[in-house]
């Protein structure tokens, strides 16, 4: 059980209850929705994230999935499983998240990308090599994007991890604490 309540729908302002109109509203959504000074604009910065970006969205998913790896964020994980699958991330590279470094299944600007996330998630900045690497693949505006991703789901694990939200009950039932993955979650979300 969460250790804070989500947003009760009736005490939610009439802009977050708009919000929660949604054929689907998740777990981590209720619990922002706490914030309700900023939680329609973190939404928007969600929702552009997902859709309006330049970046390759395989290689958004590939950071998000590599930032819940490195938080070790199940929710995360079992959210964007599905996501990844859709934008044409494999089953041999899911499988290979938490090893990317030895794994044979990522092209060059794949593990960049994976490389720049982890240097982020570790130390808040990436290295000027690996920066320096990207700059031969991806444009500023692309870096900037990548940047901002490894950051909005570092900052969505944390809130997930530290008052610990539950998981949706249709959510994936693969747990990267135990390794290889037992299933997937049927809906695909951000």
């Amino acid at each position: 059980m969460a250790l804070l309540p989500y947003l009760d729908e009736k005490d939610a302002s009439p802009e977050i209850r708009k919000l929660f109109q949604r054929p689907v509203v998740l777990n981590v959504q209720r619990m922002i929705a706490n914030a309700q000074s900023v939680f329609a604009q973190r939404s928007r910065l969600s929702t552009a994230l997902l859709n309006d970006i330049r970046i390759d969205k395989r290689l958004r998913e590939l950071a998000i999935l590599r930032t819940a790896t490195d938080c070790r964020s199940v929710y995360e994980w079992s959210h964007h499983v599905p996501a990844a699958r859709h934008v044409g991330v494999t089953e041999e590279q899911i499988a290979a998240i938490e090893n990317w470094q030895s794994a044979k299944c990522f092209n060059e600007l794949e593990r960049l990308v994976l490389q720049f996330t982890d240097e982020v998630n570790a130390s808040v900045k990436a290295s000027r090599a690996t920066l320096e690497a990207l700059k031969k693949h991806l444009s500023p505006a692309e870096i900037i994007e990548l940047l901002i991703i490894i950051g909005h789901w570092r900052q969505t694990a944390s809130i997930l991890e530290t008052v610990e939200v539950d998981l949706d009950e249709f959510a994936g039932k693969h747990n990267i604490l135990e390794g290889t993955p037992r299933g997937a979650s049927r809906q695909e979300h951000g």
